[in-house]
């Protein structure tokens, strides 16, 4: 009898009508609903124009080159879920914004919702087989707008800083700028943050040293940031920053990782109360003479995006 009970309640499951199946996916938030699209294929259909509510906290993605496994971790509440995502194996992260990332992977460059699976595939940069691991990025709004502008920025060595550029709707294949520091009496660490602001690229290192490149004019301009001044004639940056994130949360702790573990995170921009707040990214080491274990993580915030198959980067 229980075992009938069983059967008739699981095939009653399974039978519910599409109308009321999306009905149900529109009212999940960003977890239940990638559990709800893991079901079958007829739910995930239901799911299509789902897109989760909005969430405004940041989550965090931790990830290896080792196997497909990704934990997505909530600080809020301080809960683990495990996530199959193979797109981030053998992958890294060189942004993260309102919940699209853009990913370098054995060469490849994409952007990727890591929720819905989405992907949107770019061209290669020429020359480049594989992204440095200092390498920044910056997109001006999502990649699915016909206006997005893509910067990725790394050191060719100590002297040149490039910004390799690519326009939706413009070439199809990136632009290189250099900024030759030594030729200009400048120095620049490893690339910490980017973003686009007005029409301008900021990047930061890790010693406060802002480098901007403007793409009216595509001339690049570098200037020291000074914390607190009371100094009216200086500048005001349009953006907050916060470094060493994964360091002051105790995230390592709080996600019960070994004292064997390395983590280098990329960080993320999102929304703040009045302005953008831009995480650095960071390196978190190992206790020395352990064997460490290497992992990657992702400042993120949670989205679903949809969009048709074949969608191409391409207009």
């Amino acid at each position: 009898m229980e075992e009938e009970e069983y059967i008739r309640t699981r095939i009653s499951w399974c039978d519910l009508h599409p109308e009321l199946l999306s009905e149900i996916a529109e009212s999940l938030g960003i977890i239940d609903l990638v559990g709800f699209r893991g079901v079958c294929k007829d739910w995930r259909s239901a799911s299509f124009t789902a897109s989760a509510s909005i969430e405004s906290k940041l989550y965090f993605l931790l990830h290896n080159d080792r196997d497909e496994n990704t934990i997505l971790f909530n600080p809020t509440t301080n809960k683990n879920y495990t996530i199959n995502i193979p797109e981030l194996k053998e992958a890294t992260c060189l942004a993260s914004t309102q919940g699209w990332l853009l990913i370098s992977q054995r060469g490849n460059l994409f952007f990727f919702c890591p929720f819905s699976r989405v992907k949107i595939d770019l061209p290669p940069i020429q020359g480049l087989e594989n992204t440095p691991p200092a390498a920044a990025a910056a997109f001006t709004s999502p990649p699915s707008s016909i206006d997005c502008v893509t910067a990725i920025i790394y050191k060719i060595n100590d002297d040149i800083v490039q910004v390799n550029v690519l326009e939706r709707g413009g070439a199809s294949m990136w632009i290189k700028y250099e900024y030759d520091l030594k030729f200009n009496q400048k120095s620049f660490g490893d690339a910490k943050c980017a973003t686009f602001q007005q029409g301008c690229l900021y990047l930061m290192d890790g010693f406060k040293r802002l480098l901007t490149f403007t793409m009216e004019d595509k001339s690049f301009e570098m200037f020291l940031v000074i914390e607190q001044s009371k100094d009216p004639n200086l500048e005001t940056l349009s953006f907050r920053y916060k470094d060493k994130l994964f360091t002051r949360s105790n995230l390592k702790k709080q996600m019960n990782l070994g004292d064997d573990v390395t983590v280098t995170t990329c960080g993320a921009t999102y929304f703040g109360s009045d302005l953008e707040v831009l995480i650095y990214n960071e390196n978190i080491e190992a206790m020395e003479g352990t064997n460490a274990q290497h992992f990657k993580g992702i400042w993120i915030q949670p989205r679903f995006f949809q969009l048709p198959p074949n969608y191409s980067w391409s207009l």
